[in-house]
This record gives C-alpha cells, structure tokens and sequence, in this order.
C-alpha cells in the first residue's frame, strides 16, 4: 500500500512537470504572426520591388553607355569612279572662272585641248574606299540633359510607388493582425464554453446518479428521472460539439500564425475599457491614419504626376553623345574617324494626338481616385459606428449578464437545496442549471463581441497594436 501511494505521488509529479501546459500569449501570437505569416511577407517582399522600382526611375539621370559591334559582307568593294575626261574639262572651266586674263590664251590652246581631252574621256580612274567584308566594334554613350521635365517627375512617380508599398505593408500587417485576434478570441471563447459545457455535463450526471437513488427509494417518479436523463444526454451532446468548435478555433489560428498549435493556454484576458472614445475622435484617427485612405492618396498623385509627364511630351528631348571605335578592320580612318562626340535634339510635333489622349486619360483616373477616396471614407465611418455601436451594445451586456450570472447561481442553489427537501421537481433544478449555463456563455460571447470589435475598430486607424496595450493595461 505504501509503495503504491509512493508510485502514484511520482506518476503525478512527472506528469505534472513532463506535461506541463504552454501558455501563449498576445504578444508571443504576435511575434509569431510577424515571422510566420506569408501575407506579411508577401507585403514585406512588395517594399523592395517598389524601392527597386524607385531606384530604377532615378537611373534616367545617368549617362546611357552600351557597346556595339557587327560584321557586314557587301556583294562587291565600294570604290570612288572618275572620268578624266570631266575632270579635266572641269579644271579648265574653274582655272578659267579663277583667273580671267587667262581666257584669250585658253581660247587659242582650245582645239589642242579638246583633242587631248576627247583622247582622256575614255580612261576612267577607280578608288577602292571599303572592301567586301568589314567588321566594327564601337561604345556609344548617350546622357539626356533636358527631357521636359520626365526624370523628375519619374522620381516623383518612384517616391509614391515606395510609400505606398509601405502603407500596403502596414494594411495587410493590420487585416491579418486583427484575423489573428479574432481566431485568438474565438479560441478562448470556445475553451470557455467546453469548460463550462464540461461543469454542466459533471453536474447532470452527479444530478443523475442521485435521481436514481432517489427514484429507487421511491421518492420521484419515472417522469422526473427521464428529464434529468434528458438533460444528461443534452449536455453531453453540447460538449460534444464545443470539442468540434475547439478543433476549427484552433486551426484557424494556426493558419493566421503559421504555426501548428498544439493545446497551448491562452493567457489573454477578457478586457472593457473605462470609456469608449466618441465617435468624431475615431473618425478624425481614422483619417489621419487609415492605410487604405493613404494608399488611394498616393494612388491619385501618381496619375497627377503621369499627366505631367503626358504634357511634357510637347517639349524637345535634348541630350549629349559620344563614340568610340574599340576594334575596326577594314574601315578606313578617313571615312570614319573613331571619335564622334556632339548633341541631339528630338522633337515630337505630332503623334496622332496620343499626348492628348494619355492627359484625358489620367484625368479621368485622377477623378476616379478621387471618387475611390470619398466612397471610402463614407464606407469606413460607417463601419467605425457600426464597430462602436457593438462594443456599446457589449458592455451593456456584460454588466446586465454579470448580475444574470450572480443571480442564476443563486438560483441554483435555491433549487438544490428545495430539491433535497423534496419541495421542487428535476425540471426546477435542470432549468435553474440550464440558466447558469445560458448566463455564462453569453457573458462570455458578449465579452468575445467587445473585444474582436475594438480590434476591428483599432484596424480602421492602422493601429491594432494597441491593441495589446490596452490588454495589458485594462486586463487585469
């Protein structure tokens, strides 16, 4: 006897250590969400696509330099023909032009020279200037100076595409913040109504196991032993499906986090402010701070910028060059020297009116963000009333169902004592039960309603991780 009481002193000990049960708390799900969560590195990863899109738009303030090269074959040489003929008779002509005095000995010479240049005209002169194959290597560097204005714009276009990855960044961080508080009180919420699901059917079956008794000594009847046992099959068929609302609690938790969670406690607590702030407060915090509202502003001066850019498009680009031939053979340094350097200007005059149409364009979508912009701030005040409203509504609740709760136990044990003295019936005691369960759970569903809409209402001003805050601060 005494080695098994030993035994068991032990079993419970180890057990006790060797399964001890983790606690998870808001911070540590919030950790957890940060490093785990794919939409938040997704949203992470898109800050670098945008800073790489920034940092690409700024390159146009550089000189472009690239290196060309290429090999041609000709069907035959290119060379330079002349008649001597003509060249001789055009001397003449210039000499003649160049010094008059000259003319009257010209005239006399003239039939000797007409029958040598007749003798000349047919030899004819041929000057070879490239051969067949020809092969050039050159570096080219082009750096625009003037360009209308666009390089600076594009730097513009870069900056909003960067802050607005950013906000979207926070958006997302925000949504999955509040989908990891929500499947975290759901959670609780759901562990609270097993536990109190499992007192109930512990109760029904004790209730049970004396009605027998008393049903054997005659003192009830079959009627009031078969509502207990109604009862009895009731509750364990409530606690039952709460261990299913458990199973999808947890792993809906589990793919907001990341991370498998294997039965951990949840350390967070029911919490109710002091006070709710007025609604003006949180509309005027929602507007400073929304994301989605930053976003569609960032949006809108895109399209501004991109209209400049359309209109700068009426202006000539304007920009420096210069090139140097690295390897040639067979290209002569008089027909193509190896150092070119200069300025180009292109002008566009006319494009099919495409400028007048890309200006149009973003007009129309400048008007559209702003229509965006306004429908949103009307759609999210509504949504901060609604969210107010509900967490008003909860805290009603839970001071009229804490006093429901108080008054219900009380009840209870009226019942339990009137039915050890015979003066109430089975189906008193089972409603007086059924009452403390009704009262408990929607204490705590009223508790799960205040807390998941103050995280919906942190999330309209991008500002969940208060949330925590006020858990640590109210939660006591």
């Amino acid at each position: 006897m005494r080695h098994t009481l030993l035994l068991a002193v032990l079993c419970t000990t180890l057990g006790s250590i060797g399964y001890a049960q983790q606690s998870l708390s808001l911070e540590d799900a919030a950790a957890i969400l940060y490093s785990n969560n794919n939409a938040i590195k997704i949203s992470e990863t898109g800050i670098e696509i945008a800073k790489t899109q920034k940092q690409q738009l700024n390159s146009a303030w550089y000189p472009f330099i690239s290196a060309t090269g290429g090999y041609l074959h000709f069907s035959n040489k290119i060379s330079a023909d002349a008649n001597i003929g003509e060249l001789a008779d055009d001397a003449l002509q210039a000499l003649a032009q160049t010094f008059p005095s000259l003319e009257a000995l010209l005239q006399q010479l003239l039939p000797q020279l007409q029958q040598a240049l007749n003798s000349l005209g047919n030899i004819t002169l041929s000057f070879p200037l490239l051969e067949q194959d020809i092969t050039s290597i050159d570096a080219i560097a082009l750096w625009p100076l003037f360009t209308g204005g666009k390089r600076i714009l594009a730097g513009k276009i870069g900056t909003s595409l960067h802050r607005q990855a950013q906000e979207l960044n926070t958006l997302t961080t925000n949504a999955q913040m509040v989908l990891m508080l929500n499947t975290y009180y759901t959670l609780k919420l759901a562990r609270e109504v097993e536990q109190m699901n499992t007192e109930n059917l512990q109760f029904m079956e004790k209730l049970l196991h004396n009605a027998k008794r008393l049903k054997e000594e005659g003192f009830i009847n079959k009627a009031d032993y078969l509502v207990i046992q109604v009862a009895r099959d009731e509750a364990a068929r409530e606690l039952h499906s709460s261990t299913q609302s458990i199973q999808i609690a947890s792993s809906a938790l589990s793919a907001v986090l990341g991370k498998e969670i294997n039965g951990e406690e949840l350390s967070g607590r029911w919490f109710v402010l002091d006070s709710i702030p007025h609604i003006n407060a949180i509309y005027e915090s929602i507007l400073q701070k929304n994301a989605q509202l930053k976003i569609l502003e960032f949006q809108e001066g895109i399209l501004e910028n991109n209209e400049k850019i359309a209109r700068s498009n009426y202006m000539p680009n304007i920009a420096l060059f210069a090139k140097q031939n690295l390897y040639s053979h067979n290209v002569p340094k008089n027909l193509m020297p190896r150092t070119i350097f200069g300025a180009t200007m292109q002008w566009n005059l006319f494009d099919g009116l495409n400028r007048e149409k890309e200006i149009q364009k973003s007009r129309l979508g400048q008007q559209q963000a702003s229509y965006a912009c306004n429908q949103a701030q009307q759609e999210l005040l509504t949504a901060a009333i609604s969210l107010r409203s509900k967490m008003e509504d909860a805290t009603c609740n839970i001071n009229t169902l804490g006093n429901t709760l108080q008054l219900a136990r009380e009840l209870l044990r009226e019942r339990e004592k009137s039915y050890a003295e015979g003066m109430c019936t089975s189906t008193d005691v089972v409603a007086a039960r059924t009452a403390v369960t009704q009262a408990s759970t929607a204490l705590n569903l009223a508790h799960w309603e205040y807390s998941t809409s103050l995280a919906n209402l942190l999330a309209l001003s991008s500002d969940t991780h208060k949330f925590i805050e006020l858990h640590n601060e109210y939660g006591k």
